[in-house]
C-alpha cells in the first residue's frame, strides 16, 4: 500500500510516532505532525516536523495532502476525542489513509475500512472485520469471523479468537484474549492481560482470569 498522497498525521505522541512509521516503512511521504500543545511546535520527532495546531491544514491543499489519525487510546474516553476530531476533519474534506504496516499478515478474505490501522506483526485472518477508525495494533491478532466495531483499540499482542463480536468504542488492553464466539458491547474495556470468556453487552472495565466487571477506580 502507497498513498497517492502525502500525509500529515494528526497528534505528535507516541502513537502519531508509530503511524508516522508504519507510513514511512510503505514508502509515503510524511509531512510532518500536528498537535495542540503549543509548546512543541517547530519542534521535531523522527526528523519530521511539528507543523502546528491542526489549523495549520488550511495551509495545505486537501486533493494533494491526505491524513493520517494519531491519536491513541486507551479508554471510551480517547475513542470518543479520537473519533471528535477525525470527523470534523472528514467533514472539513480531508480524507484519512489506511496505515499497514509492511510486516502485517491482512487476509485477502477479511474486509477493512479504509481508513482503519494495522501495526507491526498484527494478523487479521479471512472473514474478519474491522470497521472505521480501529486500531489493530502491533502483534494483535483477529482470527476468523470476528468483528471489530468502529473506533476500537485492538492493543499490541491481544488475541481476538473466531466469531468473537466486539463492538464500538472497544479497547481490548495488551496481552488480553477474547474467547471465541464471545460478544462485547459497545464502549467495554477489558484490561491488559484478561481472559474473556463471558459475553458482556454493556459498557463497563473487565479485568482478571477469567476477566470479571470491575470498578475503573479500584
Amino acid at each position: 500500500m502507497t498513498s497517492p498522497c502525502s500525509v500529515i498525521v494528526i497528534g505528535a505522541g507516541g502513537h502519531a510516532r508509530v503511524v508516522a512509521d508504519a507510513l514511512l516503512c510503505v514508502g509515503v511521504r510524511v509531512l510532518g505532525f500536528t498537535d495542540a500543545d503549543p509548546s512543541r511546535w517547530n519542534q521535531t520527532s523522527f526528523g519530521l516536523p511539528i507543523l502546528g495546531g491542526d489549523d495549520v491544514l488550511a495551509s495545505y491543499d486537501p486533493t494533494a495532502v491526505c491524513l493520517a489519525n494519531g491519536l491513541g487510546m486507551v479508554d471510551a474516553q480517547g475513542a470518543i476525542v479520537r473519533r471528535q476530531v477525525q470527523v470534523k476533519l472528514a467533514t472539513q474534506g480531508w480524507r484519512f489513509v489506511a496505515v499497514r504496516h509492511p510486516s502485517a499478515v491482512i487476509s485477502p478474505r477479511a474486509l477493512l475500512a479504509e481508513d482503519v490501522q494495522v501495526h507491526a506483526g498484527a494478523v487479521i485472518q479471512a472473514g474478519a472485520s474491522v470497521e472505521a477508525g480501529a486500531i489493530v495494533n502491533s502483534r494483535a491478532v483477529i482470527e476468523h469471523d470476528v468483528r471489530v466495531g468502529a473506533w476500537t483499540h485492538v492493543a499490541p499482542g491481544a488475541v481476538i479468537c473466531g466469531e468473537a463480536q466486539i463492538g464500538s468504542g472497544a479497547h481490548i488492553g495488551a496481552g488480553a484474549v477474547v474467547r471465541q464466539g464471545i460478544e462485547l458491547g459497545n464502549n467495554v474495556l477489558v484490561g491488559v492481560g484478561a481472559a474473556v470468556v463471558r459475553h458482556q453487552l454493556s459498557a463497563t472495565v473487565l479485568a482478571g482470569v477469567p476477566a470479571r466487571p470491575m470498578d475503573w477506580k479500584t
